[in-house]
């Protein structure tokens, strides 16, 4: 019989490449579940909001494992967390897949392996991650196998930040080769990778008295500024410009306030936000300068994931971008 699994948050970016990812594999049985669902060939679809302890309770009574794709804000994270906690011990599930991020570590630095302590700070994402993962975490047990992962920054195709954004960025002449303010480690995974690990978590024997912890990075995953300059190239964004300490610090601290502005109120004038260009977050000046490096050990030994090779993603990465900004091949 086939394992009956629930998507909640199928239809979001890294949810929908997990449905994928299970159509693929085989031999499961796959609703996905969203507060906005969409309907996709050969699964059923259906509204949910996951918050909601009694409408989870309800749907779970028909499946046999869960993955929980769920984001959004703090809140939302912390009460989507609350929620499985509560009803996953009644439920009929024997297995949890929960998407937690690289965020939970918070201000850590230097190698980060999967068993690692979380750190502190980060900011709410990064608290409300860790918060729910020390829920979700103390289900684990005989009755329940409970998979933590961590992916890191999630490119391929859909990838809004890290594809769409930097890809707009590079255009525009706003990100290139940044020099030390680039020379951190980017983490990062394609999003195949991410979904084909959720797959592999639901079919291989987890621990019988704690999580599985699995951090997603690919292990040839480079520097800000190889990967800036391996994107721009493929875009045909070149030559690629060294950007001055002072520009990035202009446009991220002076000019991001009033783009952010811009963005949230285009909407309600009835105009495109894609009138100005988007806002750089200060937040990514530290990350793009920040030497944390997590290791996916248990991801590659356990799961035993095949990674996307960087050159790949990044082929993968300008087709999807250049397809959706209708530029010529």
């Amino acid at each position: 019989m086939s394992m009956r699994v629930l998507v909640i948050g199928g239809a979001g970016f890294v949810g929908r490449r997990v449905v994928a990812q299970l159509q693929a594999a085989g031999d499961f049985a796959i609703t996905s579940a969203s507060r906005r669902p969409r309907s996709m060939p050969g699964v059923q679809a259906l509204s949910l909001d996951a918050r909601d302890s009694d409408a989870l309770r309800t749907v779970l009574r028909d499946h046999d494992a869960v993955v929980n794709c769920v984001t959004g804000s703090g809140p939302d994270i912390l009460a989507n967390a609350r929620s499985m906690a509560q009803v996953l011990p009644g439920s009929a599930c024997r297995r949890l897949v929960h998407m937690s991020s690289m965020a939970a570590f918070g201000e850590l630095d230097g190698d980060i392996d999967d068993d690692a302590p979380l750190g502190d700070g980060g900011g709410w994402y990064a608290q409300a991650k860790r918060d729910a993962e020390l829920q979700l975490s103390a289900l684990a047990g005989p009755d329940l196998g409970v998979a933590l992962l961590r992916p890191g920054c999630v490119h391929g195709p859909g990838s809004h930040l890290w594809v769409e954004r930097v890809g707009d960025w590079l255009r525009q002449r706003r990100l290139g080769d940044l020099g030390v303010a680039g020379d951190g480690w980017s983490n990062l995974v394609h999003v195949d990778d991410v979904a084909k690990a959720a797959v592999r978590a639901l079919q291989v024997a987890l621990p019988a008295d704690a999580p599985l912890r699995a951090n997603l990075v690919a292990p040839d995953s480079p520097r800000w500024n190889d990967y800036f300059t391996a994107l721009a190239i493929a875009l045909g964004s070149t030559p690629v410009r060294r950007i001055h300490p002072r520009q990035l610090q202009l446009d991220a601290y002076l000019a991001a306030v009033p783009l952010r502005v811009w963005e949230r109120l285009a909407p309600r004038l009835g105009m495109g936000p894609s009138l100005a260009p988007p806002a750089l977050p200060p937040s990514l000046l530290k990350l793009f300068a920040q030497h944390r490096r997590l290791r996916s050990t248990n991801a590659t030994a356990v799961l035993g994931l095949q990674w996307t090779s960087f050159e790949d993603g990044v082929a993968d990465s300008a087709r999807w971008y250049r397809s959706s900004r209708q530029l010529a091949p």
